[in-house]
């Protein structure tokens, strides 16, 4: 496996371009360094006379994004899936582990949840297929719509403790915490034969995007 720190040459921060909502909008990151979080976020909306600027946030985001617009709030939100450097070929350990998780809406992060936190959540291993006995694993469902209301969560699927089953973790994307609405009942996923809403994780624009996302 080539890591985008063996492709670059210099460093694993690259500029990228990940579009969403079948390309009419697209979220561009460019770091300031080749290293670290120095940069700048945009959202922009297609435009055919001439693209609009809706949302900017003055940090590089290096990993998977989620874009969603809460209709509550009134403001586009960001959520911000950073996996573990991999800048040799000795750091396969580091695949599917996550660093950090932030959400962000209206120009400003509102929250993040670190690596460890995340591993006391239970949320060790980011995975494609939810092996159920494996415990630590977790699959990423995105941005979706809990069912009859304007609320929108980000919802993520793990394997129980004793890793005989699954649960459902659902972050509301204004806030980063726990989702409950006003009965105080959890969002769960709407299932797919129902037509729940799709995932918003964005999609990188072939020949811009960091070699290292795997959308």
């Amino acid at each position: 496996m080539t890591t985008a720190f063996k492709i670059a040459g210099r460093g694993e921060n690259r500029p990228t371009v990940q579009s969403a909502f079948g390309g009419t909008y697209y979220v561009r990151s460019v770091p300031s360094s080749d290293y670290g979080t120095d940069g700048k976020t945009q959202v922009f909306k297609v435009r055919s006379n001439g693209d609009e600027l809706v949302d900017e946030y003055p940090v590089y985001m290096r990993g998977e994004l989620y874009l969603g617009r809460d209709p509550i709030a009134g403001k586009w939100c960001l959520v911000h899936l950073e996996p573990e450097r991999i800048t040799s070929n000795n750091d396969f350990e580091k695949i599917g582990k996550v660093s950090r998780l932030a959400f962000y809406m209206g120009g400003k992060e509102i929250m993040a949840y670190t690596g460890k936190e995340l591993e006391e959540m239970g949320l060790k291993q980011k995975v494609r297929t939810l092996v159920y006995r494996q415990r630590g694993q977790f699959m990423v469902h995105g941005i979706q719509q809990v069912p009859g209301t304007d609320h929108y969560v980000f919802v993520i699927e793990k394997t129980t403790e004793k890793g005989n089953g699954i649960e459902t973790i659902s972050l509301d994307i204004t806030t980063g915490k726990t989702f409950s609405d006003d009965s105080g009942k959890k969002a769960a996923p709407p299932p797919s034969a129902n037509g729940s809403q799709p995932n918003q994780a964005m999609q990188p624009i072939a020949g811009r995007s960091d070699a290292s996302l795997s959308l």
